[in-house]
């Protein structure tokens, strides 16, 4: 789940969670709310709403499904991610699930457009020396498929704003 919100000073925000770090997969890495489709769920949207629910307490009376984002296949895990966008209308008062997350913050959307957020440092992966991007976010570094799709919509805020606004900012 994408989810959004406007704080008191109307900037709109994105929720993230850093992963309690005795989870079995992805331990202490930071990750939008959201799982596995459970049988019961009748849509992926569904699942992003209960998943959101159960990790951070915004549950569906409060989340209006604005639309989807291109699906992202994740080689690593093997797995497909399809992540809805959420709106929630009033400020939330989060409830996170001490088993699943550790932390849940926010920041403003229009900060993935500055450049001081994007940063690189170098990793080995499967015995290679990379360099991998991340976002550096309320001193959480912020990559892999999080970071993929923070860039998405990073990419599609450039398409829609003003020059002049992107000018500003950058």
């Amino acid at each position: 789940m994408v989810l959004l919100y406007r704080d008191r000073e109307e900037r709109l925000h994105v929720v993230l969670t850093l992963r309690h770090a005795g989870l079995r997969g992805h331990s202490g890495q930071v990750s939008f709310p959201g799982g596995r489709q459970d049988a019961q769920d009748n849509s992926l949207a569904e699942t992003a709403i209960r998943e959101t629910c159960e990790e951070i307490g915004i549950c569906r009376d409060r989340i209006r499904v604005l639309g989807g984002m291109p699906g992202l296949y994740i080689p690593t895990s093997h797995h497909d991610v399809y992540p809805t966008v959420g709106y929630c209308e009033t400020l939330p008062g989060f409830r996170p699930n001490p088993q699943e997350v550790a932390e849940v913050f926010s920041f403003a959307l229009d900060d993935l457009l500055h450049p001081r957020f994007r940063r690189e440092e170098r990793r080995m992966i499967r015995g290679y020396d990379v360099w991998v991007p991340y976002y550096d976010v309320g001193g959480h570094k912020v990559w892999g498929a999080t970071a993929i799709l923070l860039s998405e919509l990073e990419e599609r805020l450039r398409r829609v704003l003003p020059e002049r606004v992107l000018l500003e900012l950058g």
